[in-house]
This record gives structure tokens, C-alpha cells and sequence, in this order.
């Protein structure tokens, strides 16, 4: 990236109108995210697991002899117990105290708004997954432009499949925040709050991680364990980002902060006997959500503005926890 990238921000509010806490009970603490509606969700994890739509999302501690016949159940009864809906909550487990979580926030202007240097244009055309177009001059840029906009036919599809949406969630669809038409106001006291709303919205990227790390059962993808490794040590990752992801963006995401995982691990010197990084852990997991409202991305890789800042939040999140695990260890 140039010098003359729009600023990313690192700020204290949560992607996507998210509020955090972390939540003590009886049955163990737990991050709880919630969003004021539903996001669209890509996890790994086995509860709310795959693509999904999800109000809620809770990064649950449970002890490391944590073992259950029937995983769903169970979690199943412990949201009941904490009075959270199963159907609009996804979850992940760890066995990290909530102490350790790491968590970081991003925020971008919009990058149309950006110049670019020439020899820049033609790549910045496919690896800027905004909405918008460049303003190319040289026969050479005008060409390369014509060749991604063929490369990519896929039409423009925000808006669609909002159908599956609870009815609260599609009537928050047009919240002016996330980059979309304001909804007609019932009263005159919401036409002045939207109004103020709309001439304080962002139209950039925001981008929110929140990490808890832990590496007993540390591992490097390729190389062989033993079955008495499988124990929930676990590194989460859980992403949110405001605007509308297609499919394979989201799991271009998982890949991204996937990588940013293994960057931070490496950085924190998490290795092997044999001295080789880890690049994880044997119980690892990851959830992005999106609003699914606002500027539309089709790539989630490191070239794109979405991507780095995925990297760069997952990263730091990451580290953050990383070693507040590094000093528990050196504690205990």
C-alpha cells in the first residue's frame, strides 16, 4: 500500500453497533456480543456452525477436562441457563480466562476517496473491493479496468436474501450508519434523530476482532499428534465487519485471519520441542460476521483494504492475549 492511503483508525467503538461484555455466572464466564440485528455468520465452530444468521455471539471459558457426549445439548442448556435465545446465538469454547481476551478496532474513511499513483490504478481496480471505480486515464489503465470488470460479472447483489431475515433485522437494514437509504421516519423526532444519524455516518470500513489465546496443545498444521493433544487449550477468533460480504469473502476472511493467527504466534515465539513455530493450536476456531449492509466486498485477501485490516485487528487482538497467556504461564 502507498503512502497516500486513506487513515485507519484504531478506535474503542465495536464494528457493527456491537456492544461487549464480559459476562460472570454460575456456570463459567463468557464474552457476550450482541448487535442491535441479525449478522450473517461463517463459523467453525459446531454451535450456530457454518453460514448462519445470528444476533448474538458468546466466546464461552470452560475448564480444559471440558467433555461432553453431546456438545449441542449442552450448550443448548447453558444459554437457556443465561437466558440467551440458542437460534440467534453463536458460540465458541475456550478454556482461556476471559481475563485474557484481546480485542481491537479499526476504522477506515472511504477509500474512493483516496488517489492513487498511476502505476497503481490497474491493481487497485481488482484488489479495491469497494463499490466504487477508479478514475483510470491511460489507455493502459482503461484496459486493465475493462479486463477485471469482465473478470468479475458477478452483478451487484446488496439487498439480496434479506427474505431469511427476522422482520426487525431488514427494517434495520436501511439504518443510514451502515451506508444504506435512510428509512422513512414514523414520527418527526425520528426524522431529526435519522437525519443526525445519516450526516454522522461513516461510509468506510470498520473492522472489529476479538481474540482469547491459549497454546498448551499449541500445534504446526502438517505435523502429526497424538491423540492426547485434542484438548481445548484453543485459540478464537471471532471478526466483524461492517458492510455486505459474499460468500467466498467470508471465507477469504477466515483465510486472512488465519494467517494473521499463525503472524502472531510466530511473533510471540510460540514453538514446537523440536523448535519449529506453531501455527495454532489442535482445537482452534473462527466466526466472522457482517452486517451485510453497505459497501460491498468480494475479496477479503491482504491486498484489499478489508483484508489487511482484518489482519491488522486479528493481529493485535492476538498479541494482546497471547501475552497476557505468556504471563499467566510465567505466573503459575
Amino acid at each position: 500500500m502507498n503512502t497516500q492511503e486513506p487513515l485507519i483508525q484504531t478506535v474503542s467503538r465495536p464494528a457493527a453497533g456491537i456492544s461487549a461484555a464480559v459476562n460472570e455466572g454460575a456456570a463459567g464466564s463468557y464474552l457476550l456480543l450482541e448487535a442491535p440485528s441479525a449478522l450473517r455468520t461463517l463459523s467453525s465452530a459446531p454451535w450456530g456452525g457454518g453460514f448462519g444468521y445470528h444476533r448474538t455471539i458468546i466466546n464461552r471459558k470452560v475448564d480444559k477436562t471440558y467433555a461432553c457426549g453431546d456438545p449441542v445439548t449442552e450448550m443448548n442448556g447453558f444459554l437457556a441457563a443465561a437466558g440467551l435465545n440458542s437460534e440467534e446465538t453463536a458460540c465458541l469454547l475456550t478454556s482461556v480466562h476471559m481475563s485474557g481476551l484481546g480485542q481491537n478496532h479499526l476504522r477506515m474513511d472511504d477509500p474512493a476517496a483516496a488517489k492513487v499513483r498511476a502505476d497503481d490504478k490497474a491493481a487497485r481496480s481488482l484488489f479495491d473491493t469497494s463499490a466504487s471505480k477508479l478514475d483510470v486515464s491511460s489507455q493502459a489503465d482503461r484496459e486493465a479496468e475493462r479486463f477485471f470488470e469482465t473478470f468479475d460479472e458477478r452483478p451487484d447483489t446488496r439487498g439480496a436474501g434479506k427474505a431469511s431475515l427476522p422482520a426487525v433485522a431488514d427494517r434495520d437494514s436501511a439504518n443510514p450508519v451502515n451506508g444504506i437509504g435512510e428509512a422513512e421516519p414514523a414520527t418527526a423526532t425520528a426524522a431529526a434523530t435519522a437525519a443526525a444519524t445519516a450526516a454522522a455516518a461513516d461510509t468506510g470500513i470498520a473492522v472489529s476482532a476479538w481474540v482469547t489465546v491459549g497454546y498448551s496443545n499449541m500445534a504446526r498444521a502438517g505435523r502429526g499428534l497424538p491423540a492426547s493433544a485434542l484438548f481445548p487449550g484453543t485459540i478464537n477468533i471471532i471478526v466483524a465487519v461492517e458492510g455486505e460480504l459474499t460468500d467466498e469473502a467470508m471465507v477469504n476472511a477466515v483465510i486472512t485471519a488465519t494467517e494473521a493467527k499463525a503472524a502472531a504466534l510466530q511473533d510471540l515465539g510460540v514453538a514446537l520441542e523440536d523448535g519449529s513455530g506453531a501455527t495454532g493450536t489442535t482445537t482452534d476456531a473462527v466466526l466472522i460476521a457482517s452486517t451485510q449492509r453497505g459497501r460491498l466486498h468480494r475479496y477479503a485477501g491482504t491486498a484489499t483494504y478489508l483484508g489487511h485490516m482484518i489482519g491488522r485487528s486479528v493481529y493485535e487482538a492476538a498479541m494482546q492475549s497471547g501475552m497476557a497467556y505468556k504471563k499467566a504461564l510465567a505466573l503459575s
